[in-house]
């Protein structure tokens, strides 16, 4: 069994649901808890996303210095990005931490949250996107370890001669992770999620 830990980029407490307890958010703090995770043997830690989070990507590059086996799980919400720049965050960051990289695909829940971010897709369009974004996010990163680039044409997301000139470590890609439970979320889980 596999066991992560949780990186809490919007500061800890405590008791869940309440500031009783509260500790401010800090970066002594979170590499605390990433070196405590890496020398206890967890697999990996989420670092999440959205409005109440620090930025994932920042977070989980400043803890790379102090930390030597632990995985980050970067969530990764499509619409903020463009897969082009996704995939090269990407694979920066696998060649930097020496394949310690998993994406978790997040694709918004709360609409007041999306749209203040400049997301205005209902559910399915969402999820639509979603779908599209991962496909070309992933053919990117698989088609940079031979040097080719890639064009795709889709209802929502299009890229014409995509290339990376530095590919992730990870071959084809770093690992995809999801969760959802609606029947879009289902789909696209079973169409472009490997965990």
């Amino acid at each position: 069994m596999k066991i992560f830990w949780f990186i809490p980029t919007h500061g800890d407490s405590r008791y869940l649901g309440t500031a009783k307890g509260a500790r401010q958010l800090s970066l002594e703090y979170l590499q605390q808890v990433a070196v405590a995770a890496d020398s206890l043997g967890y697999e990996g830690v989420l670092i999440p996303t959205g409005r109440s989070c620090e930025d994932p990507w920042v977070i989980a590059s400043s803890l790379l210095a102090v930390t030597k086996k632990i995985k980050f799980l970067v969530a990764v919400r499509p619409g903020l990005h463009q897969p082009a720049l996704a995939a090269r965050m990407a694979a920066t960051f696998d060649r930097l931490s020496g394949g310690r990289l998993l994406v978790n695909l997040v694709t918004g829940g709360d609409r007041a949250e999306l749209e203040g971010d400049g997301v205005f897709l209902d559910h399915a369009t969402r999820y639509e996107q979603s779908a599209e974004f991962i496909r070309i996010w992933r053919e990117i990163l698989t088609r940079s370890h031979r040097g080719e680039s890639f064009d795709y044409e889709g209802k929502h997301l299009s890229v014409k001669g995509a290339k990376l000139l530095f590919p992730p470590l990870q071959e084809p890609h770093p690992p995809v992770y999801f969760g959802g439970s609606s029947d879009a979320a289902h789909d696209l889980a079973a169409e472009q999620v490997e965990t």
